[in-house]
């Protein structure tokens, strides 16, 4: 019989037409190289524009080499100095007002670059991860940012320690590296110590971590060292509260009244937003019990503040002084709830000082005026801009949520906006006088979450939109 053959299966013949030509385009990691390299070209060309700047707060945070300046220990981790201890310490460090700025200036470099490294690794899509990164590091150039490197100030370390902070806070979600939380524990804990205000963002971040470990209460070895990390951030918190109360009398050592920190800061608020509003000062002569003084009221009504007159003024009236001693810390609040409405008046007419932005360090402006006047803008467009990015930020997230992507980084995006408008509000609670200035962390935060929260919701929609069958641009959504 013969044999029988059975025929090979055909081998598929190469096609000889050629495929048609495709853009070649660079490399994710080239884009981000390339966007960092050019922001730190930037960051270098504005550290040598810059001049140092000080004030006179300088002195209660960084040593003059003079004993008019010079009134005692300025880091005491028991309160025994004018400030808490998280600016001195880092000033400590360095021997003259140079180092010190350079030494914000490399922390900011750092900071701000950091989250762009985040940011593009926690997001999904080419697109997201460009605009991310980019609008973050562009935040980082701005004058009214980039600025206070260059002054002796606690707003500096503020800003650079909370940008730190939530570059690790986001990279650790991605992950959960044990490195990262304890970056993110150390940095955070540090961050608490720059001002009284930071202590409601590690408290929010202390409850963040305890409620991310009791969600992972079944796994061991996941929860235990997020619990750790919160409670260290908790024992901060409630470390800087204690010893607060130390660090405002001590401060009046070097007060230029003469007076407590709590009791200065009362002054301010007298005679800037209390004694010169009838309606205000209604208020706190039949709610609060403020006794009346008429050398205080006089010194009121100049056009400077002559905080030095007031206070002398101020001291001079028994009553009004022994009525101060006991509510410097509480008027703020009781005057609010006594009249919500007049309050909620009051922060309406502040908040473009407190949000918009100020130069206190000596630089040149690196980005176009244009840039700068977008982020910040005049007050008459300053709160109808941020309430539209604040709604544009609040749809974007939900639409995250709804799309199941992305869903955690949209809510720390809206988390550092809630925060930013508490500590705004709980700001002008306690603060009064340089609203451009104590305001700026939250000026900052503000935006940066308002950037967190739009850009999550882009990358939700553009990495749903994505072809069926097409590799995912990162990992699944955590």
């Amino acid at each position: 019989m013969p044999e029988t053959t059975v025929d090979a299966a055909p081998k598929p013949v190469r096609s000889v037409v050629a495929a048609p030509h495709r853009r070649t385009l660079p490399r994710p990691p080239l884009v981000l190289a390339a966007l960092l390299a050019g922001y730190l070209t930037a960051r270098v060309m504005i550290w040598f524009n810059g001049r140092v700047a000080t004030y006179n707060d300088t002195q209660t945070y960084a040593y003059r080499g003079d004993p008019a300046f010079d009134h005692g220990p300025l880091v005491s981790f028991t309160g025994h100095s004018p400030r808490l201890w998280g600016t001195p310490l880092l000033y400590w460090f360095f021997p003259t007002d140079g180092a010190r700025a350079f030494a914000q200036w490399t922390l900011g470099t750092v900071a701000w670059a950091l989250l762009a490294w985040a940011l593009w690794t926690a997001l999904r899509t080419p697109v997201a991860r460009v605009l991310a990164a980019g609008t973050v590091l562009v935040i980082g150039l701005l004058t009214p940012v980039a600025n206070w490197d260059f002054a002796i100030l606690s707003e500096s370390p503020s800003i650079n320690f909370g940008v730190l902070t939530l570059a690790l806070l986001i990279r650790w979600t991605v992950s959960r590296s044990r490195l990262a939380l304890g970056a993110l524990t150390f940095t955070a804990f540090w961050w608490t110590f720059t001002r009284p205000e930071i202590m409601l963002w590690t408290a929010v971040l202390a409850v963040v971590l305890a409620g991310f470990a009791w969600s992972r209460r079944r796994d061991r070895r996941g929860w235990v060292p997020v619990l750790a990390a919160a409670a260290v951030v908790a024992g901060g918190v409630g470390w800087a509260f204690a010893i607060t109360p130390v660090v405002s009398t001590t401060f009046q050592g070097w007060s230029a009244t003469g007076l407590s920190l709590e009791e200065e800061t009362l002054n301010y608020r007298l005679r800037i937003q209390v004694l010169p509003d009838p309606r205000i000062k209604e208020v706190y002569r039949d709610d609060l019990g403020m006794p009346q003084c008429p050398g205080a009221e006089q010194a009121a009504t100049g056009k400077s503040w002559a905080i030095r007159q007031f206070a002398a003024e101020y001291k001079a009236c028994p009553e009004l002084k022994a009525w101060g001693e006991r509510n410097a810390s509480s008027s703020g609040i009781r005057f609010a709830l006594a009249a919500p409405g007049l309050f909620a008046s009051y922060v309406d007419q502040v908040a473009p000082a407190s949000l918009g932005g100020a130069q206190y360090g000596k630089m040149d402006r690196f980005v176009p005026t244009k840039v700068d006047r977008f982020a910040f803008p005049a007050k008459v467009r300053l709160i109808k801009r941020l309430v539209a990015g604040i709604v544009l930020a609040l749809v974007a997230a939900v639409a995250a949520v709804a799309l199941r992507r992305q869903r955690l980084l949209a809510l720390v995006g809206v988390a550092v906006l809630v925060v930013s408008l508490g500590g705004l509000v709980s700001g002008l609670l306690y603060s009064a006088g340089e609203y451009v200035r104590f305001g700026i962390q939250e000026a900052v935060f503000l935006r940066v979450g308002l950037v967190i929260a739009v850009i999550a919701g882009i990358d939700a929609m553009l990495s749903r939109r994505s072809r069926p069958g097409e590799p995912p641009a990162s990992a699944p959504d955590r």
